[in-house]
């Protein structure tokens, strides 16, 4: 054990001394959660109040009266009227018109023989918008002719309704929120803590042998596989500790950064409390261990660390498919998900911050990143072994 944190206690220093090594797992991981809020919570503000404050340029074909009045109510519309339908697909990309909406000759006769008719509306998809704008407009005039003709008819409203729909809401707000946000939660501590071992994990192998001083640690009376565990530790130090910071950084956030509902601050504070953020990093200290040694083994023959990042970096994939497939609505914590790494973790985390994590289950997801942490140790102490690749 003491051979263990002598290789721990060298390998800490030698990496601590890069100031690039302190900014990049120490400072950024604290400062980046609330800065990403922040910065994401104005920018949608800015863009929000920009996109209401555009006019919107809609061209009118045999529009009839009470519609013209309703869209000029907004004085940010500009009408353009046209005596018959033309190409308004062109007119629309070039940004002549940005909506048209064409009203059937025979509007008038059919809406006082008080018959369906159908209205046309050239939009483009991608101008959300300019096409919620427009949506809201005509549900507004949809109404307005309902209310018209249940008045003509002399027809009472709860006439016209035969019923009405009232949803009981049976699950917490915090699950609501848990299940839909916490997916993003594992994400961010899973990227961050791959970046942080491997920056260490190649600093530690391949930057050694760069620096030539891979032979003297090797010579030192301590077993080839404390040495490669001490390495790994190391390492995986600097992938968990990022992670902790990111999880202070988003819990400041919360607290300090405006813009927030305070609905969604109390319940994302309910979720993440001590028990929680304990489950949490109890999944995160086997699983930085795995990522140490998986990301060791592969670099254990790199030369350079050019060579070390384009072996190791492709293996981000392998991380971020499962992450995404957790984030995905229909997908939850079953047996049948529990046993895949990565995968485990982001449903596992959803059901802690919801609440609704099943103890047995969670259990099973922990048994099996450790299975996976010694795995990934074994085959990096093979390939640390292997002295014609790691002193080549």
């Amino acid at each position: 054990m003491r051979d263990l944190f002598i290789i721990i206690k060298k390998e800490l220093t030698e990496l601590l001394r890069d100031k690039k090594t302190i900014i990049n797992s120490i400072v950024l991981p604290t400062l980046l959660v609330p800065i990403l809020m922040f910065g994401a919570i104005k920018v949608a503000q800015m863009i929000a109040e920009n996109e209401q404050q555009k006019s919107v340029k809609i061209g009118l074909v045999n529009a009839p009266e009470d519609f013209r009045k309703l869209v000029v109510s907004d004085t940010l519309n500009e009408i353009t009227s046209y005596t018959e339908s033309i190409d308004f697909k062109t007119l629309i990309d070039d940004e002549t018109i940005q909506t048209a909406i064409i009203f059937p000759i025979d509007w008038k006769t059919r809406m006082d023989s008080m018959t369906t008719s159908e209205i046309q509306i050239y939009r483009n998809g991608t101008k959300d918008n300019v096409n919620g704008r427009v949506s809201i407009m005509m549900e507004k005039y949809n109404a307005l002719l309902k209310k018209k003709r249940i008045a003509q008819l002399q027809i009472s409203t709860e006439r016209l309704t035969p019923f009405r729909e009232n949803y009981i809401e049976v699950g917490e707000q915090k699950e609501l929120i848990g299940k839909r946000v916490g997916g993003f939660i594992p994400y961010l501590f899973i990227i961050t803590m791959w970046g942080g071992c491997l920056l260490a994990g190649i600093d530690l192998v391949t930057g050694e042998k760069e620096r030539k001083t891979i032979e003297t640690t090797l010579s030192l009376p301590i077993s080839k596989f404390t040495v490669l565990f001490g390495k790994a530790v190391v390492a995986s130090l600097l992938g968990f500790i990022p992670a902790v910071l990111n999880l202070i950084g988003l819990i400041v956030g919360l607290k300090f950064i405006d813009g927030i509902p305070d609905t969604f601050k109390m319940a994302i504070n309910e979720m993440l409390n001590f028990q929680s953020i304990t489950l949490i990093l109890l999944l995160l200290i086997p699983f930085s261990l795995f990522l140490a040694g998986l990301i060791i083994a592969l670099v254990a023959s790199a030369t350079t660390f050019k060579e070390a990042q384009s072996k190791a970096t492709p293996i981000i994939m392998l991380i971020i498919i499962p992450l995404i497939l957790a984030m995905m609505p229909g997908i939850e914590l079953t047996w049948a998900t529990v046993f895949v790494p990565v995968l485990n973790i982001g449903l596992g985390v959803k059901e802690i911050m919801a609440g609704t994590i099943d103890m047995t289950q969670y259990a099973a997801i922990l048994i099996s990143l450790i299975l996976f942490s010694i795995g990934a140790i074994y085959i990096s102490y093979k390939k640390f072994s292997d002295e014609n690749a790691i002193l080549k």
